[in-house]
């Protein structure tokens, strides 16, 4: 199943999509390097393996299946191994091979921090590094590594959450402050993105007035 079409199964009523993200496409060269450079191999021994008659065309399929799996398998995880940001909360899905899938998630009214780390010369040079997010009671955080642009994802979740924080009434925001956030948020998902934002907000915590209006 599409990664995508999964996320919009798991939301909730009234919850929108924001954004999914995954990691830099740099950190797919070391399993689609190798899976690629074993099918080169097995082709440039060709040759070789085809003296063997009936078992070397056995050997041949195999470390050619083999290639492909380790090839596959690489793009599988990178493509379903994402943090989605949604109008409710941050869910962290990290997958591992084919048949290991762990998600977590919090909302924003539990996100505690959320900060972001560039370390090394490569993750410097393609603007990629690790985004992490902190809750309350949690031991271990939400964390995706070598994500793109980092410190636009971190400003986007906090935006979201001032804004829900400001929705709520729990915090002590001006409204200077809420229309910079609403200003952002509009660059960031559109001035439609920010609608639905802002009318599931008045959904939840105004339920009376909607059902009069």
């Amino acid at each position: 199943m599409n990664i995508s079409d999964y996320l919009t199964k798991q939301l909730q009523s009234g919850e929108d999509l924001i954004r999914v993200v995954r990691r830099h496409p740099a950190t797919l060269f070391p399993s689609v390097g190798l899976g690629s450079f074993i099918i080169l191999l097995d082709f440039f021994l060709v040759t070789w393996w085809f003296r063997h008659h009936q078992w070397g065309v056995i050997g041949f399929s195999l470390v050619v299946v083999f290639g492909i799996i380790v090839l596959v398998r690489g793009i599988y995880s990178w493509s379903h191994n994402v943090l989605a940001v949604t109008s409710d909360r941050v869910i962290d899905i990290n997958q591992h091979g084919f048949f290991e899938r762990n998600v977590t998630e919090a909302t924003y009214d539990k996100i505690q921090d959320v900060r972001y780390t560039i370390r090394g010369l490569w993750p410097t040079l393609f603007r990629f590094g690790t985004i992490v997010v902190q809750t309350a009671n949690a031991t271990t955080p939400l964390e995706l590594a070598d994500v793109q642009h980092p410190a636009e994802l971190q400003q986007l979740i906090t935006d979201i959450q001032r804004q829900s924080t400001a929705q709520r009434g729990n915090g002590n925001v001006t409204a200077a402050e809420l229309l910079h956030v609403v200003d952002r948020l509009k660059r960031e998902i559109g001035p439609e993105g920010v609608d639905r934002v802002l009318r599931q907000s008045a959904m939840k915590n105004f339920p009376g007035d909607q059902k009069n209006g």
